[in-house]
């Protein structure tokens, strides 16, 4: 019994002693930035959260006006979905020091930069 004992607890010590990896953050420009670029090099063959990214800004582009001020995004006729990744694909690849927020802060920032409103 005592053996087993001294197992169990060897067991146990072993598995304490593995380092902790957090869980990716999959809200953040760190985890999608990958995504997006998939989304649009990849012929269209998308993965889940390739579909994710896509959804997001297509969502944006749609909500486009209806976003609060500062962030709304007045694009020109005709833009794709892809074309809007790219947007957006460009802004993270510019703003590494930004990858740690929320993706949809950032995917909002980067298509009303790119395609501001003007003030009325």
């Amino acid at each position: 019994m005592r053996l087993s004992l001294q197992i169990a607890l060897l067991a146990v010590a072993v598995a304490l002693s593995q380092p902790c990896r957090a869980a990716p953050d999959f809200q953040s420009g760190n985890f999608m930035l990958p995504h997006c670029q998939h989304y649009v090099t990849d012929n269209y063959r998308y993965e889940v959260w390739d579909g994710d990214c896509g959804g997001t800004v297509d969502t944006l582009l749609f909500l486009r006006e209806s976003l609060p001020d500062g962030f709304k995004v007045c694009h020109p006729k005709g833009v794709t979905s892809a074309q809007a990744v790219r947007v957006v694909v460009n802004y993270l690849q510019s703003h590494p020091q930004d990858l740690h927020q929320p993706f949809r802060i950032l995917a909002m920032t980067a298509l009303s930069q790119a395609w501001p409103c003007k003030q009325q």
